[in-house]
C-alpha cells in the first residue's frame, strides 16, 4: 500500500482581504469616535453634578451630626468651575475638596459663592440656589437646585444656558 502525501490547503487571509477589513474598520471608527467623545463629555457633566450633590448632602448631614455650621465655599466666586471646599466654620477643618473642572465645562451659580448649613440641616439662603453645569460641545447640561430646607434635585436642561 502506497501512502501519498497531499499538501493541505492554506488557511488564512489574503493581503487583499486584510486590507479591505482594515479599511472598513477605519471607516466605522471614524463614525464612532465623535459620538464617543460626546458620550464622555455628557458623563463628565453628570459626574460633576453628582459630586456637588454629594458634597451638599455631606455638608447637611455633618452639620446635623456635629451640631455646628458647615460651609461649602467656591474657590472662585460665583464660578464653581475652579472647584469648591467643604469646611467646618468654627475650626476651619477641611472635610472635602473638589478639583477644578477640565476642558470646556462651565459651572455657575445664580447667586452665592458660599452656602452654610446649620445644626438643623437648613441653609443660610433666603431663596433657592441653582447651579448650571454645561459643556460648549454638548447641547444638554445639568441644573442642580438647592432648596432653603437643604434638599437638592438634579435635572437635565436643554438647551444649556
Amino acid at each position: 500500500m502506497k501512502i501519498t502525501y497531499q499538501p493541505r490547503t492554506m488557511r488564512g487571509f489574503t493581503i487583499l482581504e486584510l486590507m479591505i477589513t482594515l479599511i472598513i474598520a477605519a471607516i466605522l471608527l471614524s463614525i464612532a469616535v465623535p459620538s464617543f467623545n460626546n458620550l464622555i463629555q455628557r458623563n463628565q457633566i453628570t459626574t460633576y453634578a453628582n459630586e456637588l450633590g454629594t458634597t451638599i448632602n455631606l455638608a447637611r448631614s455633618e452639620a446635623i451630626k456635629r451640631g455646628e455650621d458647615i460651609t461649602i465655599i467656591s474657590n472662585n466666586g460665583l464660578d464653581w468651575t475652579q472647584g469648591w471646599r467643604l469646611q467646618v466654620d468654627s475650626t476651619a477643618e477641611l472635610l472635602r475638596t473638589a478639583p477644578a473642572l477640565n476642558g470646556s465645562n462651565t459651572f455657575t451659580s445664580n447667586s452665592n459663592s458660599a452656602i452654610t448649613f446649620n445644626s438643623r440641616g437648613s441653609t443660610n439662603l433666603g431663596a433657592e440656589e441653582f447651579w448650571s453645569l454645561c459643556n460648549v460641545n454638548v447641547a444638554a447640561g445639568r441644573r442642580i437646585r438647592l432648596a432653603v430646607t437643604g434638599r437638592i434635585s438634579v435635572r437635565e436642561i436643554t438647551p444649556c444656558p
